[in-house]
Protein backbone atom coordinates (compact mmCIF):
# COMPACT_ATOMS: atom_id res chain seq x y z
CA UNK A 1 0.00 0.00 0.00
CA UNK A 2 1.44 3.33 -1.06
CA UNK A 3 1.69 6.31 1.26
CA UNK A 4 0.44 8.52 -1.59
CA UNK A 5 -3.29 8.97 -2.02
CA UNK A 6 -5.05 12.29 -1.83
CA UNK A 7 -8.48 10.62 -1.74
CA UNK A 8 -7.69 8.51 1.33
CA UNK A 9 -9.54 9.61 4.51
CA UNK A 10 -7.34 11.13 7.21
CA UNK A 11 -8.10 8.32 9.66
CA UNK A 12 -7.19 5.84 6.93
CA UNK A 13 -3.80 7.50 6.58
CA UNK A 14 -3.38 7.44 10.36
CA UNK A 15 -4.26 3.73 10.45
CA UNK A 16 -1.94 2.89 7.55
CA UNK A 17 0.90 4.83 9.18
CA UNK A 18 0.33 3.10 12.51
CA UNK A 19 0.32 -0.29 10.78
CA UNK A 20 3.60 0.43 8.97
CA UNK A 21 5.25 1.62 12.20
CA UNK A 22 4.03 -1.54 13.95
CA UNK A 23 5.51 -3.75 11.21
CA UNK A 24 8.84 -1.92 11.45
CA UNK A 25 8.81 -2.34 15.25
CA UNK A 26 8.16 -6.09 14.90
CA UNK A 27 11.14 -6.42 12.59
CA UNK A 28 13.48 -4.36 14.76
CA UNK A 29 12.49 -6.00 18.09
CA UNK A 30 12.71 -9.52 16.61
CA UNK A 31 16.49 -9.15 16.69
CA UNK A 32 16.25 -9.36 20.50
CA UNK A 33 13.63 -12.14 20.45
CA UNK A 34 10.95 -9.66 21.50
CA UNK A 35 7.75 -8.46 19.90
CA UNK A 36 6.49 -4.89 20.13
CA UNK A 37 3.98 -5.73 22.89
CA UNK A 38 6.69 -7.32 25.01
CA UNK A 39 8.95 -4.32 24.47
CA UNK A 40 6.14 -2.03 25.67
CA UNK A 41 5.76 -4.15 28.81
CA UNK A 42 9.51 -4.05 29.50
CA UNK A 43 9.60 -0.30 29.00
CA UNK A 44 6.55 0.31 31.22
CA UNK A 45 7.96 -1.86 34.03
CA UNK A 46 11.30 -0.08 33.75
CA UNK A 47 9.62 3.34 33.77
CA UNK A 48 7.43 2.51 36.77
CA UNK A 49 10.42 1.07 38.62
CA UNK A 50 12.36 4.29 38.17
CA UNK A 51 9.39 6.27 39.48
CA UNK A 52 8.56 4.00 42.44
CA UNK A 53 12.03 2.63 43.28
CA UNK A 54 10.48 -0.55 44.71
CA UNK A 55 10.37 -4.27 43.96
CA UNK A 56 7.11 -5.72 42.66
CA UNK A 57 5.90 -2.35 41.64
CA UNK A 58 2.93 -2.84 39.32
CA UNK A 59 0.07 -5.31 39.15
CA UNK A 60 -1.06 -7.05 35.98
CA UNK A 61 -4.31 -5.08 36.11
CA UNK A 62 -2.46 -1.74 36.41
CA UNK A 63 -0.16 -2.71 33.55
CA UNK A 64 -3.12 -3.64 31.34
CA UNK A 65 -4.72 -0.25 32.06
CA UNK A 66 -1.53 1.68 31.32
CA UNK A 67 -1.00 -0.17 28.03
CA UNK A 68 -4.71 -0.02 27.14
CA UNK A 69 -5.04 -3.78 26.62
CA UNK A 70 -7.41 -6.38 28.04
CA UNK A 71 -6.60 -8.38 31.17
CA UNK A 72 -6.61 -11.73 29.31
CA UNK A 73 -4.15 -10.52 26.66
CA UNK A 74 -1.78 -9.02 29.26
CA UNK A 75 -1.90 -12.32 31.20
CA UNK A 76 -0.89 -14.24 28.09
CA UNK A 77 1.97 -11.83 27.31
CA UNK A 78 3.20 -11.91 30.91
CA UNK A 79 3.21 -15.71 30.99
CA UNK A 80 5.32 -15.84 27.82
CA UNK A 81 7.72 -13.21 29.15
CA UNK A 82 8.03 -14.99 32.48
CA UNK A 83 8.88 -18.26 30.67
CA UNK A 84 11.47 -16.40 28.61
CA UNK A 85 13.04 -14.96 31.77
CA UNK A 86 12.28 -11.27 31.19
CA UNK A 87 9.94 -10.71 34.15
CA UNK A 88 8.97 -12.30 37.43
CA UNK A 89 5.68 -12.21 39.32
CA UNK A 90 5.83 -11.61 43.08
CA UNK A 91 3.03 -11.79 45.63
CA UNK A 92 2.09 -8.34 46.95
CA UNK A 93 3.28 -7.90 50.55
CA UNK A 94 0.04 -6.19 51.63
CA UNK A 95 -2.46 -8.20 49.57
CA UNK A 96 -1.53 -11.85 49.06
CA UNK A 97 -4.16 -12.19 46.30
CA UNK A 98 -2.36 -9.69 44.07
CA UNK A 99 0.69 -10.37 41.91
CA UNK A 100 3.22 -7.63 41.26
CA UNK A 101 5.52 -7.63 38.25
CA UNK A 102 9.22 -6.93 38.19
CA UNK A 103 11.99 -7.07 35.61
CA UNK A 104 14.61 -9.79 35.88
CA UNK A 105 18.26 -9.10 35.08
CA UNK A 106 17.57 -10.31 31.53
CA UNK A 107 14.61 -7.93 31.24
CA UNK A 108 16.63 -5.05 32.66
CA UNK A 109 19.46 -5.78 30.22
CA UNK A 110 17.03 -5.43 27.29
CA UNK A 111 15.89 -1.94 28.27
CA UNK A 112 18.77 -0.18 26.53
CA UNK A 113 18.01 -2.14 23.33
CA UNK A 114 14.31 -1.24 23.62
CA UNK A 115 15.18 2.44 24.05
CA UNK A 116 17.67 2.39 21.18
CA UNK A 117 15.13 0.81 18.84
CA UNK A 118 12.46 3.34 19.87
CA UNK A 119 14.90 6.19 19.19
CA UNK A 120 15.86 4.70 15.81
CA UNK A 121 12.20 4.32 14.86
CA UNK A 122 11.56 7.93 15.89
CA UNK A 123 14.49 9.02 13.73
CA UNK A 124 13.19 7.04 10.74
CA UNK A 125 9.58 8.19 11.13
CA UNK A 126 10.38 11.87 11.58
CA UNK A 127 13.05 12.29 8.93
CA UNK A 128 12.36 15.57 7.11
CA UNK A 129 9.94 16.80 9.79
CA UNK A 130 10.88 19.81 11.90
CA UNK A 131 10.73 19.75 15.72
CA UNK A 132 7.85 22.25 15.53
CA UNK A 133 5.89 20.01 13.16
CA UNK A 134 6.55 17.03 15.43
CA UNK A 135 5.26 18.98 18.45
CA UNK A 136 2.16 20.01 16.49
CA UNK A 137 1.53 16.40 15.49
CA UNK A 138 1.82 15.32 19.13
CA UNK A 139 -0.68 17.99 20.18
CA UNK A 140 -3.11 16.93 17.46
CA UNK A 141 -2.78 13.22 18.28
CA UNK A 142 -3.39 13.89 21.99
CA UNK A 143 -6.47 15.95 21.05
CA UNK A 144 -7.79 13.14 18.82
CA UNK A 145 -7.20 10.64 21.62
CA UNK A 146 -9.04 12.86 24.09
CA UNK A 147 -11.95 13.38 21.67
CA UNK A 148 -12.34 9.64 21.10
CA UNK A 149 -12.08 8.88 24.83
CA UNK A 150 -14.80 11.45 25.62
CA UNK A 151 -17.08 9.89 23.02
CA UNK A 152 -16.39 6.39 24.29
CA UNK A 153 -17.27 7.41 27.86
CA UNK A 154 -20.62 8.97 26.92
Amino acid sequence: MSCKGQEMPTLGILGMTSHKIGKLAQTMYAEYDLNKSQSMILFQLHRDGRICQTQGRISQKELAQKLNVSAPSITSMIQKMEKSGYIVRNVDEKDQRMMRLDLTEKGQACIEHVKAIAEKMDEIAFTGISPEEKMLLRRILFQICENVEKERNR
